[in-house]
């Protein structure tokens, strides 16, 4: 049995060693045929031995190496000959894989190495590896070659003589970007009344330095803008920052130029903001400053100015209001709506320059003084041209800017008398326009009112169902003791306190409108529950750090007070509100404190509740001397 075994599988071994063979290497009654050697691409099938055994084992005949050689020799030749005919990339990659892939012929000849002798596998070996390092470099340079010839033949066919007038050849090519067209037609309003325009690297710097971007406009140490959560510093000495508004520009001509002046200053600000239809990290503004001899210039000349240029953006039937607003560098400060196309929208800000503004850049207030104001591009082009999503400007889909008639043609005055606009080109990919703007006063007033609807049906839902996405669990409340208590000095409703919420860095400074509630000596001691999550600004210039949360009904205002036993730090919870507490800023850009205080009111005990469940503490319930109250 055992013998009949091995007869089968050395038969079996035979024949599949000469099935394997190549024409001329086949073994004829054991006499090696001397027909001539095939070229490729039948050269080398895989697995193809240059050593062949005879049938009964007893003789064998080797084919030389040198034979081998001088075939992928030829294989080189054949190779070279179809490289200098390539006249792309996709052919010479072709080539490549017709001689170098898992099917050519390089590949083919190792497979002669398996099957010879440890002796003869590196003379084979060292002639297919020069034979192989030769074809990838003739087909790696030759490919190079081809790219570098495509790039070429494709810049000279697209080629634009940029210095001459007009693209009157290319009528396809370019558009004019709907923000540059807006930021230019602004720019010529107030060139138009003898505004210098200031845009030089020099004069203009996007990398500014932080006295130049809030020092020197009046924005202390510890102003909120220029906190790292709002602010691209570049140092870790905060020294140099991503400019967050152009009238760093104003402080630099100010050093720079000598009153009197008028200036206009475009360009590219960014802040640390979540993007989304109305916030970017990055957009336009555009400034101006008007500094003269004191009396020259008063706050009719601002309002004045606006106007006239609200008006000629925007057309002479709008309506324009001020507001009293707040700015660092401005006193008094304006903020500036108008009424356009049926509603009424906020537009910029305004002021006359702060004199402490003007001291700093060693200007004399007394001698001089004047106005400044700013706004956003991107608002004035939405509200233009009733685009709702400011990120379709960056999308650089050019069915979607090509919608935009530029502010020298027909086509915005057009726009704004009533008359409809042409439709965009269809695509001829048959894609649809991703975002289209309005192409008709009559389509934007309806487009409005289907908003408007929107929003109306959107707050019914709101009141209806609360977001489940903000509850007290975003807030981080913690129990906390008076330490130290005093008046405020500029404040009469203010006190000033520390309290300790079990923090290593110490007390909290706090600030409460309770001295018409309590003494000071009421103050110390008393143990209090502090909303600990809240970004530290000054109330009168005293840094307040938190909220001690009061019950209020009427003129009456209490503590809330934690039970005794509950440790100092310790979070107050709500069953079934268990989440992590927001970030600082994350509370007051989500709004957070007007969605939670609503519902944080003391039950007829006085328990303090959000929606009917007790604030509570290992210890017990918190609670309040005022029942049935509001708690804030």
């Amino acid at each position: 049995m055992k013998l009949s075994c091995w007869i089968h599988f050395a038969v079996l071994a035979s024949i599949s060693v000469e099935a394997f063979l190549p024409t001329s290497l086949r073994i004829s009654h054991g006499v090696h045929t001397a027909t001539t050697v095939s070229r490729h691409p039948n050269f080398l099938p895989q697995r193809d031995p240059v050593r062949a055994l005879s049938m009964t084992g007893t003789s064998e005949q080797v084919v030389p190496i040198e034979q081998v050689s001088a075939e992928l020799q030829q294989v080189k030749e054949e190779f070279d000959a179809k490289m200098d005919q390539v006249k792309t990339v996709a052919d010479a990659e072709a080539i490549r894989r017709e001689y170098l892939g898992k099917k050519g012929p390089i590949n083919k000849a190792m497979g002669y190495m398996r099957l010879l002798s440890n002796e003869d596998k590196p003379k084979l070996g060292a002639v297919v590896n020069e034979i192989k390092e030769a074809l990838e470099t003739r087909v790696t340079e030759s490919m190079k070659q081809l790219e570098i010839g495509m790039i070429e033949e494709k810049m000279k066919a697209e080629y634009i003589d940029v210095t001459m007038p007009g693209i009157s050849r290319y009528p396809d090519i370019g558009r004019r970007h709907p923000l540059s067209m807006t930021m230019e037609k602004a720019i010529d309003i107030f060139t138009s009344l003898g505004y210098d325009t200031v845009t030089s690297v020099e004069d203009s710097p996007e990398i500014e330095t932080d006295y130049n971007c809030f020092e020197a406009l009046n924005c202390p140490k510890d102003h909120p803008a220029r906190d790292m959560q709002d602010t691209f510093y570049l140092t870790e000495d905060m020294e140099y920052l991503l400019r967050t508004h152009t009238s760093s520009v104003q402080i630099r001509q100010l050093k720079k130029r000598k009153p009197p002046l008028r200036i206009v200053a475009p360009g590219r600000v960014y802040r640390k903001d979540d993007i989304d239809a109305t916030h970017s990290l990055m957009f336009h503004q555009v400034e101006i400053l008007a500094l003269e001899k004191r009396g020259e210039l008063n706050l009719g000349h601002l309002k004045g100015t606006v106007e006239h240029f609200l008006k000629e953006m925007l057309g002479p039937d709008i309506q324009v209001r001020f507001r009293g607003s707040y700015f660092p560098f401005t006193e008094p400060s304006m903020e500036v709506d108008v009424f356009f196309r049926g509603k009424w929208m906020e537009v910029l800000g305004c002021g006359m320059v702060d004199p402490n503004v003007l001291e700093m850049a060693g200007i004399d207030p007394n001698e001089y003084s004047g106005f400044a104001a700013g706004f956003g591009v991107e608002r004035f082009c939405m509200v233009i041209h009733g685009v709702k999503d400011l990120r379709e400007f960056t999308k650089n889909d050019k069915r979607f800017l090509e919608q935009f008639p530029h502010f020298y043609d027909d086509g915005l005055s057009n726009f704004l008398s009533g008359k409809p606009q042409p439709e965009p080109k269809p695509d001829p990919r048959g894609e649809k326009v991703p975002s289209r703007i309005v192409r008709s006063l009559a389509e934007l007033e309806a487009l409005n009112k289907q908003e408007t609807e929107k929003l109306t049906t959107a707050s019914e839902k709101q009141e209806q169902a609360p977001s489940a996405e903000i509850d007290v669990s975003k807030f981080d409340i913690r129990v906390g003791i008076i330490t130290k208590a005093w008046e405020h000095e500029e404040a009469e409703k203010l006190f000033c306190e520390e309290i300790d919420i079990g923090e290593p860095e110490g007390p909290r400074k706090i600030a409460s409108g309770l001295r018409a509630h309590y003494s000071v000596d009421d103050l110390v001691g008393q143990r209090v529950l502090v909303l600990s999550n809240l970004k530290e600004r000054k109330l009168v210039g005293f840094p307040s750090h938190g909220m001690v949360l009061c019950a209020s009904a009427g003129d009456q205002v209490k503590f809330v007070e934690p039970p005794e036993g509950a440790k100092i730090g310790e979070r107050v919870m709500v069953e079934g509100f268990d989440g992590e507490p927001a970030t600082e800023n994350q509370i007051i850009k989500k709004k957070m404190l007007d969605v939670v205080f609503p519902d944080l009111k003391t039950d007829s005990s006085g328990v303090a509740t959000y929606k009917g469940v007790p604030l509570s503490t290992s210890a017990g319930a918190c609670k309040a001397p005022l029942p049935d109250a509001d708690v804030a």
